[in-house]
């Protein structure tokens, strides 16, 4: 089942690289947007992924009326194939709650598979605040201070 929303909480953030590469170029609307679930850093890898739990993951909702031609793009960046034990993270429908509005909608949200909990529960570093923007932002502003004179 395809709808019109889509969830990211990572790269897919505006202002990243794989926001300018898939969804930028077409018409979309922003909203800010949050889910519930636990961020973790995949170790290694430098990225964010969610797993289901009580926690709060921030990030912002997509809305495209050619989103179902937009998600088998990032089903690739995303190594999702529709078989959980082949995919790194699976594709889900959720619910979202909207910051400005308080409204619940249902859109798309790539979520760590249940299979895979006790591995990242076991070695990846959990984002309490579920806010990659602003890991982000703090490592620019640590790189800053590191090469400022």
């Amino acid at each position: 089942m395809y709808l019109n929303s889509l969830f990211v909480y990572g790269t897919l953030l505006p202002g990243l690289k794989n926001y300018k590469r898939f969804i930028e170029p077409h018409e979309h609307k922003i909203y800010q947007a949050r889910l519930k679930g636990v961020m973790y850093l995949v170790p290694g890898d430098g990225y964010p992924v969610v797993l289901d739990g009580e926690g709060e993951v921030k990030g912002v909702l997509f809305e495209a009326r050619d989103l179902k031609f937009i998600l088998p793009e990032i089903d690739d960046i995303e190594k999702y194939t529709d078989v959980e034990s082949q995919s790194l993270l699976v594709r889900e429908i959720r619910d979202v709650e909207l910051l400005e509005s308080g409204k619940t909608v249902k859109a798309h949200v790539y979520m760590w598979p249940p299979a895979k909990a006790d591995w990242l529960k076991k070695n990846a570093e959990v984002i309490a605040d579920g806010d990659w923007a602003r890991v982000l932002q703090e490592k620019q502003e640590k790189n800053k201070a590191y090469f400022m004179p």
